[in-house]
């Protein structure tokens, strides 16, 4: 079974965790800059960053406890999926109000796209619990 989080052997994709991580992490940390000089590409602050971090290990939370994970996720799928709409307030398309880089935007909106059940979720967990160990180690603040 192979999909967006495992190879097809069923195992986490090994990337996800490493080289993949440590480069989006470095792209929340030094993000590419638009051509409009009316367009702000901030970087990624730990606040921001904890503040999703925080949200994520609280679904976590939420999933780890459920009773009968397979059967009651779908009920805390929508909460996941509302990362997306959380991620584009912080990073809207046009002015330059953006509190997040578009690079950050676009992570949490392909990760969350992704989960499909509770396996995806908590691969998405880890996956995030990377990142933010290669933010902070690439001197993120």
């Amino acid at each position: 079974m192979t999909n967006y989080f495992y190879d097809d052997k069923g195992n986490i994709k090994e990337s996800l965790l490493t080289d993949k991580a440590k480069s989006l992490a470095e792209s929340f940390i030094n993000p590419k800059q638009p051509a409009d000089r009316w367009q702000r590409n901030p970087k990624l602050t730990s606040a921001q960053l904890r503040k999703f971090h925080i949200e994520a290990k609280e679904l976590e939370e939420r999933v780890k406890n459920l009773e009968k994970p397979d059967e009651e996720f779908p009920k805390l799928r929508p909460l996941v999926k509302m990362l997306k709409s959380k991620v584009a307030y912080a990073c809207p398309n046009t002015g330059r109000d953006r509190k997040v880089p578009e690079e950050f935007r676009k992570y949490i909106e392909e990760m969350v796209e992704n989960i499909n059940d509770r396996k995806d979720f908590m691969a998405f967990a880890l996956c995030f619990e990377a990142v933010v160990g290669f933010f902070y180690g690439q001197g993120g603040r």
